[in-house]
This record gives C-alpha cells, structure tokens and sequence, in this order.
C-alpha cells in the first residue's frame, strides 16, 4: 500500500513541478504586467497541458490514502 501512495505522489510532485515550470516561464514572457498575474496565467496554461491525468492521479492518491483515512478516524471515535 504505502509503495503505491509514494508511487502517486511522486507523480503530483513532478505534476507540480511541471506547472510551476510553466508558471515560472510564463512570468518572464508577455506584455510587463503584474507577475503574479501572469504566473497564474502560467498554472492555468500548465493544468490544461496536463488535462486528464492531474484528476485522475488526484483521485489516485485519495483511494490510495482512504484506509488511512479510515483507520485515523476510527482511532479517534474511541
């Protein structure tokens, strides 16, 4: 279990990665605005390069952390 969860999260690491690449490109290019701005312009540009695969590695990783989840909240009702 715990091998498939670091698999998962490497994955939205290097997701994560991927859009702040972007992001951080996207401030240096373009007209001089605000660069917060255009950064997110960037994250935004990067999540519609990545299309289907961030929800599904996002959902991944939720199955992946349920019995987890499951076993934190049973410790805690008793």
């Amino acid at each position: 279990m715990m091998r498939g969860i670091m698999r998962i999260q490497l994955r939205l690491m290097r997701y994560g990665a991927f859009i702040g690449i972007i992001g951080g490109i996207a401030t240096f290019v373009g007209p001089p605005h605000h660069g917060l701005i255009k950064a997110m312009i960037g994250i935004v540009i990067g999540c519609m390069l990545l299309g289907k695969r961030l929800p599904t590695a996002l959902k991944e990783m939720f199955d992946a952390n349920k019995p987890i989840m499951d076993e934190t909240e049973d410790y805690f009702k008793s």
